[in-house]
């Protein structure tokens, strides 16, 4: 395909960098491109945290439909995801938005989902109808993997009442396929992980409760002196299974979720986290359930799951109760080595975050701070990242209400009676987060129904920017302007079916700072983030040492790299990791 994104740069792995040869072991590459792509140096003197809604002058035109009807039907609360993924393989992010539809008969064509390229400096071109990606039903989640290996992103989206997945053709377009993914539940978050480490990405999809448009729809409170109807709650509705399918390895997949330990019908997954969380090389699933005690199933390594979220401390509160924990992110916050965890939930209850000891989670939630910063707002999508640049991740979280509050009337608007600004906490390096969402730009200002996000660097100029998504609302995309400090991305890469690498791991060090990252198969609230690997830097002058773990445990080594690079580097795969593992 014709290069329809830079002209004035080169292709976007075209520029090598001069003085690496010698640095590079066999089977190891090493591209990159600089940053900033607005031409301001990263660590020119600005605001620590700035973002600057972009979303007219970056072509974006999207509005979630959520099919209100004055019914109060559960599904129109929850909103929908978004997605971060190159699929056109041009090396930057584009963007895939999922809409919802009316709840009542057959789907509106004219309310679709929609992709957009990414053109370059933060611009996009709406390529639905070419892409073969203007699908109509009530959507959820997305998910983006190279399910058949064949080098190119498949799309995986998940419904009420069904999901879908599309085929990568690998020209620019996507065909709907039946390869063995079907899933008739309340699909929400999914993710592509390689779970038994057979070197085929498996697919983990969430369901949340067992729910029809045809259940009554009685829940009233008092707003204003007057009796108005409200959205019922989960208590309402039972719990539903989730679902495990594994990659035969030819492009299709098999229902396993019973034979791998994961069936459990009384689940109300929300978010969703497939990473090694005890450091032995296999990935672990992780289900934030809404107001009922949440999963995580260890892998035993033999294609099966133990569910041990009681006994690592991770099920509920400190406190001994199960939270309305909706979304999930996950990330080293204290640089220790260890992925924590972060689950936000509703109102007048404090977002849970969950310190990773190594065999056991401790509940910090008091601790950090979030006491102070998350007992306002009911929060869905959280977004650990290094927004600053500083070397510690961050937190985002989408916020917006689902029980109407009770300062407005009753004849209030949907914004008025469940919109709430966005919160953004730093991360000030002691265990402590603090609120800075007032400064950090006019959005955080603004009271939205905000429910799946995504974060990346949009523009590659080494900040990382947002994409939100708002029930019943237009998607904004928010261009990061702070984050002073220095900063690389790596992206990784291998020959084989899981070409991306998910479930690497990357240990770095810089300017006297260790950090830890691992690639995600998807997951969080309904979303796809950048699946790069970003790291702030602060004041360091270069990267002093960096090691990888790949997915099938073989590690390397490298030392004295550049900074504010995206640098690609690339690994053939041995044979031995794409032999099943563990069947």
């Amino acid at each position: 395909m014709p290069d329809r994104r830079r002209p004035a740069l080169p292709p976007v792995w075209g520029r090598v960098l001069v003085g690496l040869a010698a640095g590079v072991a066999a089977g190891l590459v090493l591209f990159g491109r600089s940053g900033p792509g607005r031409g301001t140096p990263a660590s020119a003197p600005g605001p620590r945290f700035h973002f600057t809604d972009v979303t007219r002058e970056s072509g974006v035109r999207f509005e979630h439909v959520n099919g209100r009807t004055g019914r109060y039907r559960y599904p129109e609360i929850l909103g929908a995801g978004v997605a971060l993924f190159d699929y056109d393989g041009d090396g930057d992010l584009d963007l895939f938005l999922v809409n919802g539809n009316r709840l009542d008969g057959a789907p509106d064509p004219r309310v679709r989902s929609a992709l957009y390229r990414n053109d370059g400096h933060m611009t996009f071109t709406d390529v639905t109808e070419k892409a073969g990606l203007a699908i109509s039903g009530y959507g959820q989640g997305a998910c983006a993997g190279d399910a058949d290996g064949d080098g190119h992103l498949d799309l995986y989206v998940t419904e009420f009442g069904r999901s879908r997945f599309f085929h990568n053709r690998g020209d620019g377009t996507f065909a709907e396929a039946r390869v063995g993914l079907d899933n008739d539940g309340s699909g929400q978050s999914c993710a592509f992980p390689d779970y038994d480490g057979d070197g085929h990405l498996d697919l983990y999809v969430l369901n949340y409760v067992a729910y029809s448009v045809d259940m009554p729809q009685e829940r009233f409170i008092v707003l204003g002196g007057r009796r108005v109807q409200d959205y019922l709650g989960p208590q309402a509705f039972s719990g539903s299974a989730s679902r495990l399918f594994h990659n035969r390895g030819d492009g299709t997949f098999e229902d396993v979720t019973r034979a791998a330990g994961v069936y459990q019908p009384g689940g109300k997954g929300m978010g969703l986290a497939c990473v090694d969380f005890d450091g032995d090389g296999r990935t672990d699933i992780f289900v934030a359930n809404d107001e009922v005690d949440n999963y995580l199933f260890h892998n035993l390594g033999n294609g099966t799951f133990a569910e041990v979220g009681l006994e690592a401390g991770i099920a509920v509160s400190g406190d001994g109760r199960p939270k309305a924990s909706m979304g999930v992110d996950v990330g080293d916050f204290d640089n220790d080595g260890r992925l924590d965890v972060v689950t936000p939930v509703v109102r007048q209850e404090v977002y849970s975050l969950f310190h990773n000891d190594g065999a056991r989670f401790t509940d910090v939630s008091w601790a950090s701070g979030f006491a102070e910063a998350t007992g306002r707002t009911t929060g869905f999508s959280p977004h650990f990242a290094d927004f600053d640049n500083d070397g510690l991740l961050d937190l985002f979280v989408t916020s917006g209400e689902v029980v109407s509050r009770e300062t407005v009337g009753a004849d209030a608007d949907d914004l008025a009676r469940y919109g709430t600004p966005a919160l953004l906490l730093a991360n000030g390096g002691d265990g402590r987060f603090t609120d800075v969402s007032r400064a950090a730009g006019a959005y955080f200002a603004r009271a939205l129904i905000g429910r799946g996000a995504a974060a990346g660097d949009l523009d590659d100029d080494g900040r990382i920017d947002l994409v939100v998504s708002h029930a019943g609302g237009p998607a904004v995309v928010l261009r990061n302007d702070g984050a002073t400090g220095a900063w690389t991305t790596l992206v990784l890469h291998q020959k084989g079916p899981n070409g991306e690498a998910i479930g690497a791991k990357v240990w770095l060090e810089a300017g006297g700072r260790k950090q830890y990252r691992e690639v995600h198969g998807g997951g969080g609230y309904l979303s796809v983030n950048d699946r790069r690997l970003h790291f702030g830097l602060g004041a360091a002058d270069r990267v002093d040492r960096l090691e990888i773990r790949w997915p099938d445990g073989a590690r390397e080594t490298r030392t004295a790299l550049p900074l504010n690079r995206v640098l690609r580097l690339e690994r053939e795969a041995p044979a031995a990791a794409l032999s099943p593992a563990g069947r």
